[in-house]
């Protein structure tokens, strides 16, 4: 039995191993390709559900890629913002509606943008966000505090 886990352990550990490898390739845009690309290194019963799986736990996202091409990659591949100034060169501008707080970033920005502020969560007033490539859309907590929470948005893109 312990045998059996132990074996289902390392043929995951391969699995994922060679998953991050077709995604560093940065030429795979759909999940039909990348369970093509598994099956013809030894990988077998590659369903949609299954790449689904694996691209949300290694948390990859679309992008495009040098090519132009919009490709699956890994976060840590992202060229994340390290300082206010690099920052400041991706956001454009924070806005509001009274409904939604609205970020406008350079082309392929929202992802990264997007992921940082998700990570503040509702202590910053931010019950979610949804981003596209270039715009992300936040849910306030609160609409009332809608004014206060596109300060802090503000004040911490340095906008």
């Amino acid at each position: 039995m312990n045998q059996m886990i132990s074996s289902r352990k390392k043929n995951e550990a391969a699995l994922v191993l060679a998953f991050k490898s077709l995604l560093h390739e940065q030429c795979y845009g759909s999940q039909g390709q990348l369970a093509e690309a598994l099956s013809l290194q030894g990988f077998k019963n590659m369903s949609q559900a299954k790449i689904s799986r694996l691209l949300s736990r290694l948390g990859a996202v679309k992008m495009r890629n040098a090519n132009e091409q919009v490709v699956y990659i890994l976060p840590e591949e992202l060229a994340i913002p390290k300082s206010r100034q690099a920052i400041q060169s991706v956001v454009m501008s924070v806005k509001h509606n009274g409904m939604q707080i609205i970020v406008k970033t350079g082309i392929g920005g929202a992802p990264l943008i997007s992921r940082m502020l998700d990570s503040m969560g509702e202590s910053a007033g931010i019950l979610g966000t949804l981003a596209g490539d270039d715009t992300i859309f936040i849910a306030p907590n609160k609409i009332d505090e809608i004014d206060s929470i596109t300060g802090k948005i503000k004040k911490l893109l340095d906008v």
